[in-house]
């Protein structure tokens, strides 16, 4: 059984994950093997105010629940659904066949394998999920923003750690009309990446605070 997440060096990205980013038109301007560190943007003047509208976008943005596809560079494919309350918590149940959950509860990501009867752990802060989990996102002050493209339906800003303590980057792109956040994509510095599309969004209603907490799904399958 292959694992969607695999836990690596500050990272938490995908190790077997969906179809080529090449057959998607949408990803032209930010291609698969574009390398780390190359800028690009479409309205360079325009750089700090964009991203200040961005951060608004997020911060306004408290929960949304939905659907999520899930897509990976050896062209695998998978799809669940997906549950977001900032700050920090996170939740993606695979529909079946798959076998995995994935929680955030605002301090860890946590990846459990039903079928395996496996987890494993990484801090939420040393994930690229994290840019756009916190509080109060600032992206020009909490990560080194590589890219900003806008087109008359997306906007997408690719990122990364400031820093240089965690590997890769992460693409978000946006409605250019609403900066609703549409997908992302987490590409390691060898060009690999998952992509993951989210849909039939819900904003800001009440989420259950269970969902985000791993050991209740245990104790369901246990009386399962």
């Amino acid at each position: 059984m292959r694992k969607i997440f695999a836990l690596s060096t500050a990272l938490f990205i995908a190790a077997t994950t969906v179809p080529s980013f090449a057959q998607d038109t949408q990803f032209q301007a930010q291609p698969q093997g574009q390398v780390a560190g190359v800028l690009s943007f479409t309205d360079p003047a325009n750089v700090p105010q964009d991203l200040a509208r961005i951060d608004q976008a997020l911060n306004n943005t408290i929960s949304f629940q939905g659907r999520f596809a899930q897509y990976g560079a050896d062209g695998s494919f998978s799809q669940g659904k997906i549950f977001l309350n900032r700050p920090g918590k996170l939740r993606f149940e695979y529909d079946a066949p798959e076998t995995l959950l994935i929680v955030s509860d605002g301090v860890t990501l946590t990846e459990h394998d039903k079928a395996l009867k496996t987890t494993d752990r990484v801090p939420l802060s040393a994930t690229p999920l994290n840019f756009f989990l916190k509080e109060n996102v600032q992206l020009a002050r909490d990560t080194e923003v590589v890219g900003l493209t806008k087109t008359p339906l997306h906007w997408s800003v690719t990122a990364r750690d400031g820093s240089g303590e965690m590997d890769g980057e992460i693409t978000m792109v946006f409605d250019a009309g609403t900066l609703a956040l549409q997908e992302w994509v987490i590409r390691s510095s060898f060009g690999g990446g998952t992509r993951v599309v989210l849909s039939d969004l819900r904003y800001n209603q009440r989420i259950n605070p269970r969902l985000f907490t791993l050991r209740d799904d245990r104790r369901r399958d246990r009386r399962r």
